[in-house]
């Protein structure tokens, strides 16, 4: 599932492309993932104009007149931003047409994502229990969302949506990785260093993985993502890289940087 960074990546193709253009036609190709009736959803967007765009951990909110569009993305959704018919991304399944002959496609290929129109971003999120964004959170914030998931493991803690949105399998596992913590361990065993290390380090490393997807540059080598793999070895030690799983998750880590 895209996490934070492959969504603010989503939202700035969005962003710079359809600010201030007028929605002349939608067209819904596939509706599954759709969770507004489709007249309804049609009826409120044509001849809108888009105002701006926002992102909550892994959720896009696109305002347009007073009420917004919501995007997750699920297991292998995105978006793109495309100048000629003939362009259309295979697997679209909502087109927004702009008063520009421009387009805007809502791509999912599993079918997992979801499309809906709210009446407001505020109520949304608290009626769905979404988290503060992990870029957003303060210290102090943190400090008190660890605090309350004190019994839960610290990979389980990080991915907890609820608890703080935008980190999932895999950004969980380079945190911990950096911070030379088990995935295991429990966050009531950690230290106020330690979770204050893991604060920095997470913004620290979310803020790379967005510039790393803007530039198209590969991650640090010294990151565990790309040897996220138990055929690879740990960049700092060469220790073989381990797996195991936690609740229905598969956690990846280095046995020797990351003791148990």
């Amino acid at each position: 599932m895209p996490e934070l960074p492959s969504v603010e990546d989503f939202r700035k193709e969005i962003d710079p492309n359809t600010i201030n253009k007028k929605i002349s036609d939608v067209r819904i190709i596939d509706d599954y993932i759709l969770k507004t009736p489709k007249k309804r959803f049609k009826e409120e967007m044509v001849g809108k104009i888009i105002k701006s765009t926002s992102r909550r951990g892994k959720y896009i909110f696109i305002e347009i007149d007073g009420k917004y569009v919501l995007l997750h993305f699920g297991m292998s959704g995105e978006v793109k931003f495309y100048k000629r018919k003939s362009e259309q991304p295979e697997y679209s399944k909502i087109i927004i047409e702009f008063s520009d002959n421009t387009f805007l496609s809502i791509i999912s290929i599993r079918k997992f994502g979801k499309v809906e129109l709210i009446d407001d971003y505020k109520t949304y999120v608290n009626e769905n229990e979404i988290g503060p964004d992990a870029l957003d959170v303060s210290l102090e914030e943190f400090k008190e969302i660890m605090d309350y998931k004190k019994r839960s493991y610290a990979k389980n803690a990080l991915m907890d949506q609820s608890a703080i949105s935008g980190i999932g399998n895999i950004f969980s596992d380079e945190l911990l990785f950096q911070v030379n913590v088990f995935p295991k361990t429990k966050i009531s065993q950690l230290e106020t260093e330690k979770i204050e290390q893991m604060y920095s380090v997470m913004k620290d490393i979310l803020k790379v993985a967005i510039e790393s997807r803007l530039s198209d540059k590969p991650y640090p080598n010294d990151f565990i993502i790309p040897h996220r793999s138990r055929d690879d070895n740990c960049p700092v030690c060469s220790t073989n890289i381990k797996r195991l799983k936690i609740s229905s998750r598969h956690a990846f880590y280095c046995p020797k940087c990351q003791i148990k």
